[in-house]
This record gives structure tokens, sequence and C-alpha cells, in this order.
């Protein structure tokens, strides 16, 4: 009886090993692409058009890699492309959306994405 006890726990300790060899095994962060992230966005703030980019009439598409936390706020951002004048604005919108969180195994794990703020003035 002793020795099912001592084999039982034996058994238990590699399987707790295990669990956490696989938990640190486990990606911090996955690439999820823009579009497939975009259906898990909760709350999205919309751009302010940048006044001296509407007097010269300037578009365009303001292309953003973006780290979303593990609780779905927005950790990071930086410009990949677009206009200078329509970055920030950019920037500014996207840093208070909010996702919901994607889970991996169960588990929440940041996520790297990319966002396109489009700017069009209306005819």
């Amino acid at each position: 009886m002793a020795k099912r006890k001592v084999l039982m726990a034996v058994a238990l300790a590699c399987l707790t090993v295990a669990g956490i060899a696989l938990a640190a095994d486990a990606p911090q962060k996955i690439r999820v692409g823009g579009a497939v992230q975009a259906q898990n966005i909760i709350s999205k703030v919309a751009p302010v058009y940048p006044p001296e980019a509407k007097q010269a009439g300037t578009q365009g598409t303001v292309q953003l890699s973006v780290v979303v936390g593990t609780d779905g706020k927005v950790e990071s951002l930086n410009a990949l492309s677009g206009p200078d004048v329509l970055v920030q604005a950019a920037v500014e919108a996207v840093k208070q959306w909010v996702y919901k969180p994607t889970l991996l195994n169960g588990q929440p794990v940041e996520v790297l994405t990319t966002v396109d703020v489009n700017f069009t003035l209306s005819q």
C-alpha cells in the first residue's frame, strides 16, 4: 500500500513538472492578421482628421504595428507607413482601442497585429 502511494506521488510530480514545462514552452506573443484581429475589437475610437491635412487635401492609409496585451488593451504601437501628417492622429485613436483578449490553450496571450487607419476626405 505504501509503495502504491509513493508511485502515485511520483506520477503526480512528473505530471506537475510536465505541466510547468508545457506552460514555459507556450508562446508569450502570437501574430494575428489584421483582418482577423479586427473581429475582436470591443471599443474603437475614430481618429480626428488633422485640420492641416484636411486643408492640404491629404488622404491615405496609416499602417500601424500593434501589440495587444493579455487584457485586450493596446500596449504599444508604431507606424509602419502612411502620410506623416496623419500618423499622430491614427496613433492617438488606436492606442485607445480595446480588444477581446486572445486565448491560446485557454490562456490569454499578447498579440502582434497590424492596423490600417484610413483617412478619406468627403467629396
